[in-house]
């Protein structure tokens, strides 16, 4: 079963029909009102999930970790940010010295605005994850242009930097979508590196099985698939206890971390994306 198949098991049909009415409603309510929709930073970035607690060895880490040479993978977060999932995932990250890619949606990052503040201020890559999460191949030209173009937007004004990356919700790319991204100069889609029959972390299979997941995945320029918001939300809090595991054990086998930068040349590890693995 391919990973499009897998969530959309998890997803229903009926959730991406809403989805793009209430896009289209609220994009055009925006337009006219001339607002970005961002909402105030008070109370919206509190955290209400678990959050990360350094270990000795973090603490013995080098406050920065250069650039090594070895094989490089790029974690990347989908669907954030969340107040129950990022706070943890960006502990871990600045304990470990770890930079990532996050691919946002948008109307989560109009929500929480501090959220996306602090993780482009820990040194993280702001990356485009289109408005609320669609299934492009139903989406018309101008519904994929506004998807796509209205989060740029918020998350240019919220970073004051213009992001140049695009990921597809579910991984589907549309002509609809292609034409956009050529149109507004993103790169996209940055699609990942999922050739295993692991299960994902939005499927909630546990610490264990996801440390094997992501070693599994773990290749020289793989954009490993993991998420901070959306189905993973609803998984038992002790599944996060993966990503600290899954860094030590990439180190432990020689890996180092990089961030998804755009490429002229396609990638032959992550679905023949024009991104590579570059450090931070």
């Amino acid at each position: 079963m391919d990973f499009d198949d897998r969530r959309r098991i998890v997803r229903s049909t009926a959730f991406f029909v809403v989805a793009l009415l209430v896009t289209a409603v609220v994009s055009v309510a925006a337009s006219v009102a001339g607002s970005s929709g961002i909402a105030d930073d008070t109370g919206t970035d509190v955290p209400t999930g678990p959050r990360y607690v350094p270990t000795a060895a973090d603490h013995a880490l080098p406050t920065t970790v250069a650039a090594a040479t070895g094989p490089r993978v790029a974690l990347t977060f989908d669907d954030g940010p969340s107040p129950q999932l990022t706070p943890y995932v960006l502990d871990v990250l600045a304990a470990q010295r770890v930079p990532a890619t996050f691919f946002l949606q948008g109307d989560n990052v109009a929500a929480h605005p501090g959220l996306v503040r602090r993780l482009h201020a820990e040194g993280h890559v702001v990356a485009n994850h289109a408005w609320d999460h669609p299934w492009f191949p139903n989406l018309s030209p101008q519904e994929a242009e506004i998807q796509i173009e209205r989060t740029n937007a918020v998350l240019t004004e919220i970073t004051g930097q213009r992001p140049t990356l695009f990921r597809y919700p579910f991984g589907q790319a549309s002509p609809a979508g292609d034409a956009a991204l050529g149109r507004l100069g993103l790169t996209g889609g940055v699609h990942w590196k999922w050739t295993s029959d692991r299960p994902g972390d939005f499927q909630c299979p546990g610490a264990d099985v996801l440390v094997d997941y992501v070693v599994t995945e773990a290749a020289d320029q793989a954009m490993i698939l993991l998420h901070d918001a959306g189905d993973t939300v609803g998984c038992p809090p002790g599944q996060l206890d993966y990503l600290p595991r899954a860094i030590d054990a990439l180190r432990a086998r020689g890996f180092t971390f990089g961030v998804v930068a755009p490429s002229p040349v396609p990638s032959t590890v992550n679905g023949g994306s024009r991104a590579a693995v570059v450090p931070r």
